[in-house]
């Protein structure tokens, strides 16, 4: 198999994987899914998922980055548009009250394993600590930093999700 064959076959079966997980996710949680059910759910055998993700803890931050990802699309939109300062504000909001109803289960993996002040983080947090950090640099423009964190501990509270910020 040529080296292009190889990883567009990796992009498949962690693809693949990673909406079985995703539809496990959201509706056992983090804590009542397991690799077995996700072999299961992905027709997969359990070495199988293990050759494309290491952990329940990589699938589920690969698939939180995204959602971050996601997440940081639509608040550059916003910071973007024509809207006042006061209207960003309460999009800004608005989107941040959907990503914690709507992805909680990727919002409470961020916060429970994301500490921004430990010496050492796996490649997990640091991923998802810089992705928040530059989601909330994207936002300057539209209010300092001290109102943004306020319009995050708002929604997030702040012993929860302080650590993100270091």
């Amino acid at each position: 198999m040529t080296g292009e064959k190889k990883a567009s076959a990796v992009r498949y079966h962690r693809r693949a994987l990673m909406s079985a997980a995703d539809r496990l996710l959201v509706e056992f949680g983090y804590d009542g899914m397991n690799m077995n059910m996700l072999a299961k759910e992905a027709n997969y055998s359990k070495a199988t998922v293990y050759v494309y993700f290491e952990s329940k803890d990589e699938i589920v931050g690969a698939l939180a980055a995204e959602r971050l990802d996601l997440l940081q699309k639509e608040l550059a939109l916003v910071a973007k548009s024509d809207l006042t300062q006061d209207e960003k504000l309460k999009e800004v909001e608005r989107v941040l009250a959907e990503f914690a109803t709507e992805d909680k289960v990727y919002f409470d993996f961020v916060t429970s394993r994301v500490d921004a002040s430990k010496e050492d983080t796996s490649a997990i947090e640091d991923e998802l600590i810089s992705r928040v950090n530059d989601m909330l640099g994207e936002l300057l423009p539209i209010a300092d930093r001290e109102t943004l964190l306020n319009k995050w501990y708002a929604f997030y509270g702040k012993i929860k999700t302080a650590k993100l910020f270091g």
